[in-house]
């Protein structure tokens, strides 16, 4: 219901932060095993987002980390599959806490990136855009949010 705090029934419902953990990719494990992964990629003109298609807000490329594969690998096909891009020297920030109903861990990584598409699509993304303090697209979900604040 409209006012009421709650969405509307069919409405996505959107991850709330619950922490972000400095930790170092190699004692990572101590807190949590990561279930997915982020990428803050900074191109020329800002850090790369994405619209999620889903739970229509403006994201971090990211997405669930496949059975097998690394942290860092799917940071770094999820930046390719979501924003058509390549990032160099992925960097290691720490793990993101936050909850859906359920508490999950994801890895959240850095890098550089030379080209970003002027328009990319695809089932599941609907347009892509850059993240400037001050001046970025909305609605913006809150852990990414708050991860362009603290990392961006």
């Amino acid at each position: 219901m409209p006012g009421s705090g709650h969405p509307p029934p069919g409405a996505p419902v959107l991850a709330r932060l619950l922490d972000v953990h400095e930790v170092e990719e190699a004692h990572h494990e101590n807190i949590a095993t990561p279930t997915f992964a982020v990428v803050i990629a900074r191109a020329a003109d800002g850090v790369v987002l994405v619209f999620n298609r889903y739970r229509q807000v403006w994201e971090l490329p990211g997405g669930l980390i496949d059975a097998g594969e690394t942290p860092r690998a799917a940071a770094a096909r999820e930046l390719a599959e979501e924003a058509g891009c390549a990032a160099t020297g992925l960097a290691w920030l720490g793990l993101v806490s936050v909850s859906d109903g359920a508490t999950h861990f994801g890895a959240v990584y850095r890098g550089e990136v030379d080209v970003v598409p002027a328009n990319f699509e695809n089932e599941e993304i609907g347009g892509i855009a850059t993240w400037r303090p001050g001046s970025h697209p909305q609605p913006l979900g809150e852990t990414d949010r708050a991860l362009l604040q603290r990392f961006g």
